[in-house]
This record gives structure tokens, sequence and C-alpha cells, in this order.
């Protein structure tokens, strides 16, 4: 696994870019990153939301509204048309900002587009593990872990070549939306990513090994950034304290309900930051809900987490050494709930209903305790950011020399 050294020194007067997407899962490790990276002296441009203006001017960073940031509705996405068009409305922006180095967001692939365009090297935010495909890992978001033998094995391969082939199809249509663009076809099966650099956001604990690491993917460590919320103080009393996270892109109603009724049989204390959920009433004793909170303070009195699997609250909490019971919901959740029990720093139950029992076994079993300040250990030698902005500075250096891409057969 390409772990990232940290560098000494960084290259002055470097005119960088950032890219993302408007959530707060994808925009906040960006503007991390771009903090950094203005820390160091460097021109940063944070390409987003308007409504991450302020967040922007906090990072040291000037803010600019990145065209067509919302894409296509959730029910019929096309991710290489909007992608496509994304790049051609943002190609001018880049052209007038005439960044060293522009560094995207995972699902932004249009500022990368852009960039290419332009002449200017790109990198790649990947706010979760990395998600190429591996001969040795199920497709990621399975969430599973591969077979070792017999039946199971072949079934494994069987996935392995439909999943390639989906990707070989994918790759097709982004070819497509290339040639539009004026850019020359891939053959490369992570053809969504950067060819130049891969910064992954996420704990190498929670990386499972693999043979054929691509060279240009570095796990750098989390990329947190500390959003304001409201200050609360956890609820009086001697039970152990749960925070119960929900997502902030989109409700988690069924988890908190659960949660919370878990708590309440279990005589837990527990604090609710409920982002888009419904706030669940009536509340019990002992519970305190917020709309948003900041997880840094609360964390570090925390006995265990409860959330959907959003990787960023699930690194937070592992940096605090705290372990997490995850019910998964969409996109990378079933995945990052896998791979913390695989660390051993806590477990993974698909339905909502099922939270009060693992609660118990995580409060009462000191080993997930025990693995999850494992995993706080290797997080407190890791600064994502920084080794993120050692890396753009690299890539802002080799002047957009293209590194090797991934060696995956998708026969």
């Amino acid at each position: 696994m390409g772990v990232a050294p940290s560098t000494e020194g960084s290259r002055p007067g470097v005119r960088v870019v950032c890219a993302s997407l408007p959530g707060p899962g994808h925009a906040h490790p960006m503007l991390a990153v771009a903090r950094a990276l203005a820390r160091r002296g460097h021109d940063v441009v944070f390409a987003s939301s308007p409504e991450h203006d302020a967040d922007a001017a906090r990072a040291g960073a000037r803010a600019v509204a990145l065209p067509l940031t919302e894409g296509s509705p959730l029910h019929a996405l096309r991710p290489y048309q909007d992608s496509e068009n994304l790049g051609a409305a943002t190609a001018p922006l880049v052209a007038e900002i005439a960044p060293d180095v522009v560094v995207a967001d995972l699902l932004t692939l249009g500022a990368g587009l852009a960039a290419e365009m332009n002449g200017v090297p790109w990198a790649s935010l990947l706010i979760h593990g990395l998600h190429t495909p591996s001969r040795d890992l199920l497709p990621f978001g399975w969430g599973a872990r591969p077979a070792r033998w017999g039946p199971a094995k072949v079934r494994d391969r069987w996935m392995q070549r439909a999943h390639l082939r989906d990707l070989a199809r994918a790759r097709e249509h982004l070819n497509g939306a290339r040639t539009n663009l004026g850019l020359p076809p891939t053959a490369r099966v992570d053809a969504g990513l950067s060819p130049d650099l891969q910064l992954v956001a996420t704990l190498p604990a929670l990386e499972p090994p693999r043979t054929d690491w691509p060279p240009h993917a570095h796990v750098i460590g989390p990329c947190l950034w500390d959003a304001p919320g409201e200050p609360l103080e956890p609820p009086a009393g001697e039970a152990p304290l749960v925070l119960i996270a929900a997502s902030t892109a989109r409700g988690d109603d069924r988890m908190v309900r659960h949660a919370v009724r878990a708590v309440a049989r279990l005589r837990l204390r527990a604090v609710v930051t409920a982002g888009k959920s419904a706030t669940p009433t009536p509340v019990p004793p002992g519970v305190i809900v917020a709309g948003f909170a900041s997880h840094d303070d609360l964390l570090s009195a925390c006995d265990a987490l409860v959330c959907n699997g959003g990787h960023g609250v699930v690194a937070r909490a592992l940096s605090h050494g705290v372990p997490v019971v995850v019910v998964p919901g969409h996109g990378d959740q079933r995945e990052n709930g896998y791979r913390v029990e695989r660390a051993g720093a806590g477990l993974r139950v698909l339905r909502p209903s099922r939270v009060a029992p693992a609660l118990v076994r995580v409060l009462a079993n000191p080993s997930y305790r025990e693995g999850a300040r494992r995993v706080q250990a290797e997080a407190s030698r890791l600064d994502g950011p920084s080794t993120a902005a050692d890396l753009v500075e690299r890539l802002a250096s080799a002047a957009g020399r293209q590194a090797p891409s991934v060696d995956v057969d998708d026969g």
C-alpha cells in the first residue's frame, strides 16, 4: 500500500485550484487540503458552491463558483455526461486562473477534465478508501471479505470480472465525453481518477492489503475539517455516552430513531446530531438532540459512535479511539462498515433494529475499544492535509509528468 511519507520543505508560489461538490462529505476534506496549501503561502482557489464561501475564507482560499455543481437528479444520474458538461463549463475558469495544478474531488471529474483541456496536471482527492479494482479484493461497495477456497472463490472471481466489464463500459462512455471535449481516449481502468496523483484520505487500517496497489495512489490519512457547530455539554450522569451522528447529506430517520430507542432501552446517555434527519420524539431522558455540533468536542468523552458509515465521521471517531457501530445506507457506507469490522474497531449491522445488541457488544467487549485505540495510534502519526500538500507540490514541480496507471486486466 502506498502510505505517503511526508516530505520536507515546500515549493513557494504554487497556484492551486481545489474543486469539490458542495456536500459536506466532499467539500470538507477538500477544504482541509486547501487550508494546508494556503498555510504554506500558496495561492489557493476553492471552486465549489457559494455556500462554502465563508469556509473557503477560513481556509485562507479565494472562493469561486464551480459551474454546474448540482449535476443530474439522483434518480437519473449521468456521471460522464455531467462531467462533460462540467468540463466544458469549467475549462474557461481554469484558463483564467491559470493554476499550476488542480485538485479535484473524486466525484468532480469535470474539473479534472478541464485541467487536462488546459494542459494542467491534476490530482484526485478520494474521501474514502481506494475504490479502483483489484485482483485481491471484491468490488468496492460489496463490503465483504474475499473467499479463500472452493465455490465461493469462483463466485468472487466471477464478480470481479463482471465489475471489470462494467468499468470497461463506463470507460467507453467517458471516452465519448473526452472525445467531445477534444481530449484523447484513455485505456486506463481507473479512468475516472487522475492519472497523475490519487490522494486517498483514509486510515491505513481501513485499507485491506492488495498486491496490485497503484504507484500513483497514496494513503495520506483523513482530511478532517472543523465545521462550526453548536457547543454542547453531554447529559449528566455516569452511564456510557454514545454519539448518534446522522448524515449531513441526507436524512437517516430510521437509524436515528432505532439508535435513540436502543439508548433509552439500555439506559445509556446520548448526544444526537440529527443533521437532515427528523428529530426523534419524544426525546428520552439522558438524550440531547442538536442539528449539528462539533464532533471532536463530543468524541473525547464518548464510549461509542452510532452512524450510517460516512467515511468522515468514522475516521474522526477512530482518530479519537472511539469504537463504531455502523448502520450503512448508500454509497461507500457498507464498505466502510466492513472495514471498521475488519480493523476490530466496531461492528456493522445491516438493519437499524439491530443497533441495541450491537451497542451491548461494543460497550461490553473491551476488544473493540482496544481496536479503535490501535487505529487512533496510527492516526496520530498521520497528517492527511499536510501530506496532501507535499504531494500536490511535488506534482506541480513535475509539470504534468505522467504517472503509471492501474495495472489490472479488464478482460
